[in-house]
């Protein structure tokens, strides 16, 4: 597992560097997928160098990427790249966006390029946020009561938790893992795999819990106020509540 972590650390970060470079030069095309998503010539160039990497030094690996077509692998390990994780905010100039890459169900790294922050995962080895030169140890939060309970929406639907404090943040992940909130709901944002890649490995490792509610309403949260908030978001009655990631 540490072999693979550092190589994906690598990987990301290099890539990281790419992404920022487009980020700050503001010289990528932006065009419009078949589903009306926004896509930019940054995130090709992000993608294709994540993939040759990988190429490189796991040529019998999988690799599926949001923007190109999925390469097959024999070693039955397919790992997962979204080069620009909120490309519609990376083209409106917010820096907020990252770059991921998964190795499906085991390892997570998730870049913060222009925050200069990493977030590095992995299945039995534990979370770790890296700030520049500075490592640390990522642990969720451990308040257990919903009064005032600090939960980050995301999305068209929101649900209604009247007993919580609402955070608007654009890195509710990272605020997450580092205990700064309890929860994080994402509903109606139109998820999918890609978009959901890291997050079981980061917020799990990291002492929480994630739950696939509905195809597009996702709860993740310090893992004490899990049961307590799930009900919330089963947003009609026959609707049962997802398999937890852990």
């Amino acid at each position: 597992m540490w072999t693979d972590m550092r190589l994906a650390l690598e990987i990301v970060r290099e890539a990281a560097r790419v992404a920022e470079r487009e980020f700050t030069e503001r010289r990528f095309r932006v065009w419009r997928k078949a589903d009306g998503s926004e896509v930019t010539s940054a995130d090709l160039a992000v993608e294709d160098l994540v993939r040759r990497l990988l190429a490189q030094a796991l040529p019998e690996d999988g690799v599926a990427g949001e923007e190109r077509p999925e390469r097959a692998g024999t070693s039955g390990r397919r790992w997962l790249v979204d080069p620009i994780s909120g490309t519609a905010g990376f083209v409106a100039g917010r820096p907020e966006y990252s770059v991921d890459l998964a190795l499906e169900g085991a390892l997570a790294v998730s870049a913060l390029p222009s925050l200069g922050v990493t977030m590095a995962a992995g299945r039995g080895i534990g979370c770790r946020i890296f700030r520049g030169d500075r490592e640390e140890i990522a642990r969720v939060s451990t308040r257990d009561e919903v009064n005032g309970a600090r939960v980050c929406l995301h999305g068209k639907k929101k649900p209604v938790l009247p007993q919580c404090v609402i955070v608007d943040s654009r890195v509710s992940v990272l605020n997450l893992i580092s205990g700064e909130v309890d929860a994080v709901v994402a509903a109606g944002s139109g998820l999918d795999e890609f978009d959901l890649a890291c997050l079981p490995v980061l917020v799990e490792e990291a002492g929480g819990r994630v739950t696939v509610v509905e195809e597009d309403v996702v709860l993740a949260t310090n893992g004490a106020l899990h049961d307590a908030l799930l009900p919330s978001l089963v947003a009609r009655p026959g609707v049962e509540p997802g398999t937890p990631g852990s």
